[in-house]
């Protein structure tokens, strides 16, 4: 369904029916310009000349809404192909406007990659030589992309710190629209839009009329009337509706169907999977997430585009939010631990090296001591088929990064620590992990006993900090109750994005890490994952089902139509796993550093005898 209101409506010539009136032969410029004006209205044969591309008709009329409307949202599902419209945009809009100066953004610049490696796909592709004459040079940096087009460019960059001020663009194109900060589109993103590109020669207009008025030979009436062509372009997925998305979403539905709102205009595109032509999106992936119901909420925001509460699930994705540090607040991620605070390692081990494999997982914990059991997640790892001398090197800078006073993993996967104990970076820098025992399934008594017992083992200078822990149905039941629990009453929280505050960007950039031990290429790959691996760790979450067996056990899970998908991209939860972990960590922490040892100095009383 369109719609549109009153206010938008406006009489548009038929400029086709107008050209096939033209007789004769035309002047050159006069054949040019009647060209161009041809090609402006019939947007899909333009796109198919210049690119081979031939577009459906909602992929015409969301490119028409672009080029007409000042601000454009597009809620899309996935496979709808919103990074795919918006680089034919890009270089439509380049074409039809000289100087036209774009652009690209997103949370991430991989993010903001995508758009522009989509664009390159097409103008690089064989059918569309015309158009790569259009394109001049080109320039990659490690946080820039840049293409002139026009005598105007095209740039792609991450939305991290302040580096968006330094740009001057009458286009923004945003891509994940749902993972910016709601501080940076207010304080950043809206005020870039206000100022024209054209400002110094609108004033000089300007001071031209006021000569005319003032010598009479102009009426006030004649002056020129300027439109504003700033464009600001939203794409996304649907998101929870408590989240920024949603809200901004409401705003620009509310500011359409407003009548005091008149100077800027807006366009909204919600589409879910349903909505497109069958024959462009993969059926068997759309059924096998219909596998899972198509009323799950997951599958209603990923594919069908329609906002959800998030209250359907075991960890309440609105709890969660609750629990996330507002951007520009401390405690942001981490890429290197403060000295004066503790951190709770936790790993989920995987060996396979199949991309499509589980994450081998890692999260820290940093535990909040002035607040009791508080802890905030800083830093987390995910990596499906890597080596694992790769895993070992992350390990070894979670180590000397990271004041790490006690470490938790995975009972199948302990022997990653032994192997990490042998390898030449840990024997160099005299690291040897050692084990003591704990056991969480003991209650009572017994767990009194073992604590006193793992107490004495217990010795951070020693590094005898880790554990194993065995994932028994009692521990499952236990310690995802505890999580939910901890959720619920704020004892966990989620650290906010270091890229969305400059200050605390430009101090993470200054620190020294060991990049050539991670798989990144530089520091602003390195905070970018970190901002958002965890907001991925609360996607896990929210993922996560609780079925009860016949036998009346628990079982913690994701739902059965993603645990099907064996694609490379498919859902995972194991950083769901570690936080999971991490958490109980910080539980067994306290008891252990809550538990007094009696220091015994004497064994026996000697006596005579007689």
């Amino acid at each position: 369904m369109w719609y549109c209101p009153e206010k938008y409506s406006k009489p548009v010539p038929n400029l086709n029916e107008e050209l096939l009136k033209l007789k004769g032969e035309l002047p050159d410029r006069q054949a040019k310009i009647t060209l161009a004006k041809f090609m402006r209205s019939n947007l899909g044969f333009s796109t198919e000349l210049l690119s081979g591309i031939k577009l459906a008709l909602y992929q015409e009329i969301t490119l028409k809404a672009f080029f007409n409307r000042n601000f454009s949202m597009c809620v899309w599902g996935r496979g709808c192909g919103k990074s795919f419209i918006a680089a034919v945009y890009c270089f439509l809009q380049c074409i039809f406007e000289p100087r036209t100066k774009i652009l690209i953004a997103g949370p991430t610049f991989r993010t903001a990659r995508f758009i522009f490696n989509n664009l390159e796909k097409i103008v690089e592709s064989k059918e569309a030589q015309m158009l790569a004459h259009a394109f001049g040079a080109k320039s990659k940096r490690n946080d820039q992309f840049e293409w002139k087009i026009n005598e105007g460019t095209i740039t792609a960059i991450p939305l991290s710190g302040e580096k968006i001020r330094g740009f001057r663009a009458n286009i923004l194109v945003l891509d994940e629209f749902l993972l910016l900060p709601e501080e940076t589109i207010k304080s950043v993103l809206m005020p870039f839009l206000v100022a024209p590109q054209d400002m110094a020669e609108r004033i000089k207009i300007r001071e031209m009329e006021d000569d005319l008025i003032k010598k009479g030979q102009m009426q006030e009436k004649d002056r020129v009337q300027f439109t504003n062509n700033s464009k600001m372009i939203a794409l996304s997925s649907a998101s929870f509706s408590f989240e920024n998305l949603f809200k901004t979403y409401k705003e620009w539905m509310n500011n359409i169907y407003s009548e005091e709102i008149q100077q800027s205009n807006y366009f909204i595109s919600q589409m879910g999977f349903n909505s497109i032509p069958t024959d462009m999106i993969d059926r068997t992936v759309i059924e096998e997430a219909q596998a899972g119901g198509s009323s799950n909420s997951s599958f209603q925001r990923e594919y069908c585009a329609q906002f959800t509460d998030g209250s359907d699930s075991y960890f309440s994705a609105k709890k969660m939010h609750d629990c996330t540090i507002p951007d520009g607040e401390k405690q942001h991620t981490l890429i290197k631990g403060d000295p004066e605070k503790k951190y709770i390692l936790a790993i989920d081990p995987s060996f396979s090296n199949s991309p499509s494999s589980d994450y081998f997982a890692m999260s820290v914990l940093e535990l909040d001591e002035d607040k009791g059991n508080e802890s905030t997640l800083v830093h987390a790892y995910a990596v499906a088929g890597g080596d694992l001398k790769d895993h070992i090197k992350y390990l070894y800078y979670l180590m000397t990064s990271f004041k790490i006073e006690l470490l938790i993993i995975d009972n199948a996967g302990y022997q990653f620590i032994d192997s990490a104990n042998e390898s030449e970076l840990f024997r160099d820098a005299r690291i040897d992990l050692k084990f003591f025992d704990f056991n969480s399934d003991k209650n009572g008594n017994d767990y009194q006993q073992m604590l006193l017992k793992a107490k004495r083992q217990y010795n951070v200078k020693e590094n005898v900090i880790c554990f194993k822990q065995l994932f028994s149905s009692t521990f499952l039941r236990e310690a995802n109750e505890y999580l939910q629990a901890s959720i619920d009453h704020k004892r966990i929280w989620f650290a906010s994005r270091t890229a969305a505050c400059g200050s605390f960007f430009d101090k993470a950039s200054a620190q020294a890490v060991p990049i050539k031990l991670m798989p990144y290429e530089n520091k602003g790959d390195l905070i970018e994952f970190q901002d958002d691996i965890i907001y991925q760790t609360k996607k896990q979450c929210a993922l996560v089902e609780v079925k009860t067996t016949a036998k009346g056990m628990q079982t913690f899970d994701l739902p059965q139509h993603l645990k099907r998908s064996t694609s490379v991209n498919r859902a995972r939860k194991d950083n769901y796993t570690t936080l999971m972990l991490g958490n109980w960590g910080i539980k067994a922490y306290n008891d252990l550093k809550n538990t007094k040892v009696e220091q015994i100095s004497n064994t026996f009383t000697p006596r005579m005898l007689g």
